[in-house]
Formats: C-alpha cells, sequence, structure tokens
C-alpha cells in the first residue's frame, strides 16, 4: 500500500497552529479596518485567506464566500486580481500611511529612506496586480 503525499503547498502540521493565529490576527486587522479610515482592509483580509488556506479550510471557504469580501479574495487567489476601486483605494492609502510615517513619525534619514522604499515596493506590487473587471 502506497501513501499518499500532500501537496505541495501544505504546511507542515505542527505549523498549522501559527497559520490559524496569523489568520485570526490579520482577519482582526482587517475587521479594524473597517472602522478606522487608516488601517486599510483588503491587504490583511487577503493575508488572512493566505493563512487559513495553510491552517483551517473550513475558515478558508467562510473567508472566500463572505457576501461582502469573498469575491474579492476569490478573484485575488485565481488570478484575476482587484477591482480598480480597490486598487486606486489602496494606493492612495498606503501614499498617505507611508508619507505620514516618513515625515511625522521617523526621524532618522536612513530610516526615512527605508521607509521610502518600503512604501514605493508596496504601492508598486499593488499597481502590477491584475486589474479584475466589475
Amino acid at each position: 500500500m502506497e501513501m499518499q503525499q500532500a501537496p505541495e503547498s501544505a504546511p507542515p502540521r505542527w505549523l498549522r497552529p501559527f497559520y490559524l493565529v496569523a489568520g485570526v490576527f490579520f482577519l482582526g486587522l482587517g475587521a479594524i479596518g473597517l472602522f478606522l479610515p487608516l488601517i486599510p482592509t483588503t491587504g490583511p483580509l487577503l493575508l488572512a485567506a493566505f493563512f487559513f488556506g495553510r491552517s483551517s479550510t473550513r475558515l478558508h471557504r467562510w473567508l472566500t464566500t463572505h457576501p461582502r469580501f469573498g469575491r474579492l479574495i476569490a478573484d485575488f487567489e485565481t488570478g484575476k486580481g482587484l477591482p480598480l476601486s480597490t486598487k486606486v483605494i489602496a494606493v492612495v492609502m498606503m501614499a498617505a500611511a507611508f508619507s505620514y510615517s516618513i515625515f511625522a513619525v521617523v526621524s532618522h534619514p536612513a530610516l526615512q529612506a527605508l521607509v521610502a522604499v518600503v512604501g514605493v515596493g508596496a504601492i508598486a506590487f499593488v499597481l502590477r496586480l491584475p486589474t479584475a473587471p466589475r
């Protein structure tokens, strides 16, 4: 009798609790982002789906079939991308948050440069994603 191997993307069993905790954390962060304007919602929800996909089939299915966010997450996971409105909001909010960090929070020039590089990279990543049809 031959043993079946888990798919390559399946994490080791001992990592699943960590992925579950990370998924719950990012789901909570995304939920907070619904009510606080400077905290994003889309990114944390995509991360929650990623971590739930590696830890809990039930939670992943719940998130990807959610009436409000499910389509967005499912489209992203299948490579269809993000809607234009989501990309615009994400880029504007990231630009605002990174600018605030650079000019009001971080005072050392080297750290300001680092924050700027990370911000440009994050914004470039979002802009390079495919734009999903409405």
